[in-house]
């Protein structure tokens, strides 16, 4: 599973990328990491993963935001998008139950190529789209990493990154 840390600095980046600013982008990243709280009920991967129940959530408070809210509308579209970023990163390290109730199957999308560095004409790709019946298993504890050296290693070079972004528009905007 992509660890909490990766589930908030991709979200993150994209949203400083897109000019939200820093403040707004930490808040609306934090959002991404509310499928995982399932495991406070020692089930992981569950319902909460699944697009179909977060939009249930979500669709009643952006049609509240475009009548009431207008100005709002956006700004819970793009959280609802922050989180539905979960899953669908989630996707791509073991089986998600994407889309249950409407589908019985958890989705697991494999991705990969490998060659052998001593003869690199040897490349193999790999692209497989492995499903599991979706079973919801309560476990007495779920032992999952906060964050890896993997992770933070991609943090800091995407935190690096939109630093120095951030300088050299600066920079820019001033000359």
């Amino acid at each position: 599973m992509p660890e909490p840390l990766i589930h908030f600095i991709v979200p993150f980046s994209v949203l400083i990328m897109c000019g939200i600013g820093v403040k707004k982008a930490t808040l609306f990243a934090s959002l991404a990491l509310l499928p995982d709280l399932d495991v406070l009920f020692h089930i992981h991967r569950s319902f909460s993963h699944s697009i179909f129940f977060i939009l249930l959530f979500c669709a009643p408070v952006i049609a509240i935001a475009a009548v009431k809210h207008s100005t709002m509308t956006t700004d819970v579209i793009i959280a609802t998008l922050v989180i539905l970023s979960h899953p669908f990163m989630d996707l791509f390290t073991y089986f998600t139950p994407i889309f249950w109730p409407l589908y019985n199957n958890a989705i697991y999308i494999v991705v990969e190529m490998i060659t052998n560095m001593d003869n690199v004409s040897q490349v193999h790709l790999l692209f497989e789209i492995k499903l599991e019946p979706v079973m919801f298993h309560h476990t007495a504890s779920i032992y999952v990493p906060i964050f890896t050296s993997q992770g933070v290693a991609i943090t800091l070079v995407i935190l690096i990154g939109l630093i120095l972004r951030h300088f050299f528009l600066s920079k820019k905007e001033s000359v």
